[in-house]
């Protein structure tokens, strides 16, 4: 398979930023669990105080601990705001966009495909095509050379029939076309649809370079 190096840069032209975008994805998350732990951890402490415990101390650390880590949260999130600007304007720098592709291809990819894998298939096609055709046309020279023979035997059986009131037989041709393994429409149209050989062909696939 053609290696093609500009659609591989294509492909890994956002990784970067996708890589920048997750991480503070993640550190914003991070600090937002924080802040839920916090909570949970204030609600224990109100509990005991409202079954009489003296929690005033606790409840004046945990409720600095709380908004500290609330305004860390937010910290995260202005930053993560930060770097997906960043990403966002970075990314269009020399980007790689569909039309560079597309003129990749059809300049670049497409040529080379033809010359190194699609040549070898055609040759291979224009070998077959060839020697179908001769065959074939050996097939009807056949034909021609015994049918002077054949129409005289079809004339004197047809005679013969007649002069003894018995039941004409067929003069058998040499070979009957539907027999002939011709290629078809129909075989045509299942190679092109299912990618699959009609029964009894065997699969052999052109080999690079070989006519």
């Amino acid at each position: 398979m053609i290696k093609w190096e500009l659609k591989e840069k294509f492909d890994k032209q956002d990784a970067r930023f996708t890589e920048l975008r997750s991480k503070h994805d993640g550190l914003v998350r991070e600090a937002e669990q924080k802040v839920a732990e916090l909570v949970a951890e204030k609600q224990q402490i109100l509990i005991r105080e409202f079954d009489g415990g003296d929690v005033t101390a606790e409840r004046a650390t945990i409720t600095k601990e709380i908004e500290t880590a609330e305004k860390a949260v937010q910290e995260a999130k202005s930053v993560r705001d930060a770097a997906f600007t960043y990403s966002t304007e970075k990314s269009r720098e020399g980007r790689i966009t569909a039309l560079d592709l597309t003129m990749d291809w059809n300049n670049k990819v497409i040529p080379e495909i033809r010359e190194k894998e699609l040549k070898p298939i055609v040759e291979r096609m224009e070998a077959a095509r060839a020697a179908m055709y001769n065959a074939l046309l050996d097939y009807y020279v056949l034909v021609d050379k015994y049918d002077s023979q054949r129409r005289e035997v079809v004339e004197l059986e047809q005679r013969d029939s007649d002069q003894c009131r018995r039941m004409s037989y067929a003069v058998h041709s040499i070979e009957q076309e539907y027999n002939l393994p011709l290629v078809t429409s129909a075989d045509l149209t299942q190679i092109k649809r299912s990618r699959a050989l009609p029964n009894g062909i065997e699969r052999k696939p052109t080999e690079k370079g070989v006519k």
